[in-house]
């Protein structure tokens, strides 16, 4: 070997040395600095994992990179899923119960979208992909006027956009054909808007909604009458952000319903799929709950959890014990007030007449929530 090959060889092993000693003195720094940090405990870290199957995880992780799951959008296709439609909460089609059914599972923090009187192109359909990249399942409440219109793109596109919506898997309520108020209508007239909707529904997806949302919340002895003969859910909501005052306002229908989640342990929120304003307010919405989410999960607190109709409505069912105590309690306070009021009257002299209606319309109570929720 002559002395330049000789001289290269040399060179060689004392660049491997070299490497070596540096690997070495690394690796020792390396297991240092780990050893430091493993004798002080770190706060777990949250984060947001978006798998297809289990969309809007929201997990945590630590020290051994094990992952806990805290929070989860539920998919309307898990294994567990309820039946559709499930067995009637609401069989009476009661008012009260309607509302307090809205406000779901107790103290559980779960929440469910709903979308009042589309389909409407160009806002509904984008709406839809917002809803899909994020895995959430919805109840769109549809006013038919769309489906049956005699002008053309819009009946073509909105008929395909209800399509669209079951085939992501939404579910579809009756909100009537043209949103009038029903208490105002004749019993033949309110037949006509909450079947002839169902009529347009079923000639489009093949079967008749099983959820009921009377526009604006107005409400009446008839309508309940042919709810129940139908067999429709009564379906009402709890977070409503008046969406339709806040014209091109999205930040304004964002705040209001994340102030009234923040308020309430979750909820039935309405929204209208037709103002453009109300859905771009939907992202923001999420982005909150994200934050929230991750927040709760630093110390120690249950999610809110963003369920799909079925599941929503199923949790909503371990309420009925307590509004069927509520009703009992009420009805014993009637009965106790109407014996006390009953043995203070005179049995002598002159008895006054009280200012009383017996011709009231039923539908009267409701004028209260109609005017409170008109939209």
């Amino acid at each position: 070997m002559g002395r330049r090959q000789q001289r290269a060889a040399r060179r060689s092993q004392a660049l491997a040395f070299r490497a070596v000693a540096l690997l070495a003195v690394g690796a020792a720094v390396a297991t240092g600095v780990l050893m430091a940090l493993s004798s002080h405990p770190r706060a777990r870290a949250a984060l947001n994992l978006r798998i297809p199957l289990l969309p809007r995880l929201l997990a945590t992780v630590d020290d051994a990179g094990h992952v806990e799951p805290l929070g989860v959008v539920v998919p309307p296709d898990a294994a567990r899923a309820p039946s559709w439609p499930p067995p009637l909460l609401n069989p009476e089609a009661r008012l009260r119960w309607g509302w307090d059914l809205s406000l779901g599972r107790p103290g559980a923090r779960e929440v469910l979208f709903t979308f009042d009187d589309g389909p409407n192109p160009g806002t509904t359909d984008r709406l839809l992909p917002m809803l899909s990249r994020a895995g959430i399942h919805a109840a769109f409440f549809v006013c038919g006027w769309r489906l049956e219109s005699s002008e053309e793109p819009l009946r073509s596109r909105a008929r395909q956009i209800l399509r669209d919506i079951v085939a992501q898997g939404h579910i579809v309520g009756n909100h009537t054909v043209h949103h009038l108020v029903l208490p105002q209508l004749p019993p033949d007239r309110v037949r006509y808007e909450i079947e002839h909707n169902a009529d347009l529904i079923e000639e489009v997806l093949g079967e008749r909604p099983h959820l009921f949302r009377p526009p604006y919340g107005a409400y009446s002895e008839d309508v309940r009458r042919h709810l129940v003969a139908r067999g429709n859910e009564l379906w009402m909501w709890s977070i409503d952000p008046h969406d339709y005052l806040l014209v091109n306002n999205a930040e304004g229908v964002a705040q209001a319903v994340i102030t009234a989640l923040g308020n309430h342990a979750g909820g039935t929120v309405l929204l209208h799929d037709t103002h453009p304003w109300s859905v771009a307010a939907v992202p923001k919405i999420l982005r909150w709950l994200d934050t929230e989410n991750a927040e709760r999960a630093l110390s120690h607190r249950a999610p809110y959890v963003i369920l799909d109709a079925p599941h929503y409505l199923e949790g909503a069912r371990s309420r009925l014990p307590q509004i069927i105590a509520a009703e009992a309690d009420a009805s014993a306070a009637a009965a106790h007030h109407a014996r006390d009021a009953s043995a203070a009257e005179p049995t002598t002299g002159v008895m006054g007449e009280g200012d009383t209606d017996a011709s009231a319309d039923p539908g009267d109570a409701a004028a209260p929530a109609a005017d409170r929720d008109a939209r």
